[in-house]
């Protein structure tokens, strides 16, 4: 191409684009802006940015430092040590000794604190539980019926956690976590539940020991009444008996023990028959019957052997146990953490929305500029 071509070409620009590039640094021949070219005008609009988000850090600074605060207190429990239950096991194993049942400690505390476990994770106790509590009086005394019942229910579901093992993390122990609007209340909530389902738990196994207790006890009782009744019954029989055979050896003039004999053998009237008693005689029959009379009743073992257990037994009764059913891996006050409001979070997302917002505020205000100029 020659240079008289590519002068005609200069030549034959319009007008228009020409003094479109000359008047306006802003705009390409595609009427587009470039990075450089916004860069220039956020940097010209610098002031408002600031401004804009000097603005929506403080709303947000002022909402970190303002908004209702959260809490969460969190432990671990596993089953109790033997030494954390040995009034309770001392008192379980008397009464193996005596109903053969087995008193394995560790199958007991198992038991307890499976329990234990139930109890703390039923929805009736928390919210038992917490209704009670000053806390949540304070919190709902504004409301009306309806939405304390609603600010509860969500107090137990999620003020109020507790958590079987996680096998995903192999963590083997039981969770239990609390919230409150400060760390101080979550600790007491938390400590007072534990301590409220340990205790419910002892006194309704103490109730169930005391029925069984009170159950074999009775019918040790009533064993030995039937024995001595039968005993009585048959010395009473026996006098009786006695009594009349006298009675008959008094009429019949027998005074002692009556021998027929016949042709140098002798016949002995067979005693074995209470009929014939009679023919013992008058005075052999009033020793029997002084002898019975006088002498105790000859029990057997087994009335002895009723006597020890309910001795044994019998003091079970008055005897009242405590124990702590579960035992702490993590302790509530080792474990505070502050859910909400992050400060340092809310500082940052303050900061960036409102760089954004100066931003898109400056772009705003200079496409409506270029607008009006258009």
């Amino acid at each position: 191409m020659t240079m008289s071509e590519i002068s005609q070409k200069q030549l034959n620009i319009p007008s228009g684009r020409a003094t479109n590039q000359a008047g306006s640094r802003y705009a390409n021949p595609n009427d587009e802006i470039d990075l450089f070219e916004l860069l220039l005008r956020l940097w010209d609009k610098k002031g408002l940015i600031v401004l804009v988000t000097l603005v929506t850090t403080l709303i947000a600074g002022m909402y970190a430092f303002t908004a209702k605060e959260q809490w969460t207190v969190k432990a671990y429990v596993s089953p109790p040590r033997m030494a954390q239950m040995d009034d309770y096991l001392t008192l379980r194993r008397a009464f193996a000794r005596v109903s053969g049942i087995n008193a394995d400690p560790q199958a007991i505390a198992n038991h307890l604190f499976n329990r234990f476990t139930d109890m703390v994770s039923s929805p009736n106790e928390k919210l038992t539980y917490l209704s009670e509590t000053a806390y949540v009086k304070q919190q709902t005394e504004s409301m009306d019926s309806q939405a304390k019942r609603l600010w509860l229910t969500e107090m137990a579901e999620k003020g109020l956690v507790t958590s079987p093992p996680d096998e995903k993390k192999t963590l083997p122990y039981f969770m239990l976590s609390a919230s409150a609007d400060n760390p101080q209340v979550a600790l007491a909530l938390l400590t007072d539940y534990v301590s409220r389902i340990n205790d419910q738990v002892i006194a309704q196994d103490e109730a169930e020991f005391q029925n069984n207790l009170q159950a074999m006890i009775l019918a040790r009782q009533k064993e030995q009444q039937d024995i001595d009744f039968s005993l009585q019954a048959d010395r009473t029989n026996q006098l009786a008996n006695l009594t009349r055979s006298r009675s008959t050896a008094q009429r019949a003039g027998i005074k002692d023990y009556y021998a027929n004999s016949a042709s140098n053998g002798g016949t002995k009237i067979e005693l074995a028959n209470s009929v014939h008693k009679y023919m013992l005689g008058e005075n052999f029959l009033s020793a029997e019957i002084n002898s019975l009379t006088e002498s105790p009743i000859v029990y057997p073992v087994r009335y002895h052997d009723i006597d020890r257990e309910l001795s044994l037994l019998a003091p079970l009764l008055q005897q009242q146990v405590t124990a702590q059913v579960y035992r702490y891996q993590l302790t509530p006050g080792e474990h505070v953490k502050k859910d909400r409001p992050k400060k340092a979070l809310i500082g940052v997302l303050g900061v960036l929305l409102g760089g954004m917002l100066g931003i898109g505020t400056v772009l705003v205000i200079d496409s409506i500029a270029r607008y009006r100029r258009g």
